[in-house]
């Protein structure tokens, strides 16, 4: 079965996809309770419009969402918007110091099919 790739290069800003990662670190003995808030967050963050890819990986206490946006105003909704605050205020007692989030304009997107399996 041959694997079907999709390559997008991305010009202007303003419907160019953008992805935002965020960053934090568990404190210690907090991992299950910070699993619970994520994994509830990433299914209502990923029910907003535009949010095309939503990924939570994790390396010990170290975790990194990644989630990804038809565009720049998609995702400033989300983040201007009710459900980042309250991710920010449930999920900031857990973790070690503040969590972080970068936005960046996605410039190249490289995509195999087996890339939308679920975890």
């Amino acid at each position: 079965m041959a694997v079907q790739s999709f390559i997008r290069n991305f010009t202007h800003e303003e419907t160019s996809m953008h992805t935002r990662l965020f960053h934090g670190e568990i404190q210690p003995g907090k991992e299950e309770e910070a699993w619970q808030v994520l994994n509830e967050f990433a299914h209502r963050v990923k029910q907003h419009k535009g949010c095309i890819l939503n990924q939570v990986l994790r390396s010990g206490r170290e975790i990194v969402g990644v989630t990804t946006w038809e565009s720049q105003a998609d995702l400033a909704a989300y983040a201007d918007g009710e459900v980042a605050r309250e991710l920010f205020r449930r999920i900031t007692p857990l973790f070690m110091g503040m969590p972080t989030a970068r936005t960046y304009e996605v410039k190249l997107n490289l995509c195999d099919a087996a890339a939308t399996r679920p975890a």
